[in-house]
């Protein structure tokens, strides 16, 4: 059995890839580490051990460039022209351009449609709704594009990680109560008509009914 990336931790080391890169600096694997471990508190291991698991089920690109490795997100890889001709990893060869073209796609819309269409009452697989996309004709300049599948993957990671869609094992399943209560008022903005009376306490009593001192107070 192929072992996946946790969905969570992905987005974790993405959001690391994206502020070593505000800085200014190479998104090295020792620099995505030291942020995933002083934002969320994973061991340095757990952080490595994801991160090439990320690489190899395609959600995060590795590039490699005059023997250093960097790091970047398909859906923003930036520019690859510093990268020799040969040095790119063989899941990154043919799709870098691929992967920019799939860009705009809306693949919360795609995995909800593909989902609802199938009528599975258990929940779809991710095969079940790569087949359901790849037999709707208007959507054939997007599942002839060589990176689709993994595309598909990732957008249902993070689908399940933004909690528009379920996952039980390996199903997937529209979660309807997030789409309702999304932008819904945290707390509920009617009230009981009446509520118990307030005790006051005893200074709470003087302060009522204005007494400032207890020689104010009558004998």
């Amino acid at each position: 059995m192929v072992k996946l990336a946790n969905p969570l931790y992905t987005e974790w080391i993405l959001e690391a890839i994206q502020k070593v890169k505000k800085q200014k600096q190479r998104p090295s694997e020792e620099r995505i580490c030291h942020a995933v471990c002083a934002s969320h508190g994973l061991d340095k291991k757990t952080v490595s051990e994801q991160l090439e698991l990320s690489v190899q089920d395609g959600s995060i690109l590795k590039v490699t460039n005059k023997g250093l490795a960097s790091y970047k997100d398909p859906d923003n890889p930036g520019r690859f022209s510093s990268v020799k001709p040969g040095t790119i990893p063989k899941s990154v060869k043919g799709s870098r351009g691929a992967c920019n073209e799939l860009r705009n796609v809306d693949w919360n819309k795609l995995l909800r449609r593909a989902i609802e269409g199938l009528h599975e009452p258990n929940g779809s697989s991710l095969k079940n709704i790569e087949k359901y996309l790849r037999s709707q004709n208007d959507l054939a300049n997007i599942f002839n594009n060589p990176a689709f599948q993994q595309r598909l993957r990732l957008g249902a990671k993070r689908a399940v990680n933004n909690g528009r869609l379920l996952k039980d094992g390996p199903q997937y399943r529209v979660n309807y109560g997030g789409l309702e209560s999304k932008g819904a008022p945290k707390y509920s903005s009617t009230f009981p008509a009446s509520l118990p009376p307030v005790s006051l306490l005893p200074h709470e009593k003087d302060q009522e009914l204005g007494y400032k001192t207890d020689d104010e107070k009558p004998r």
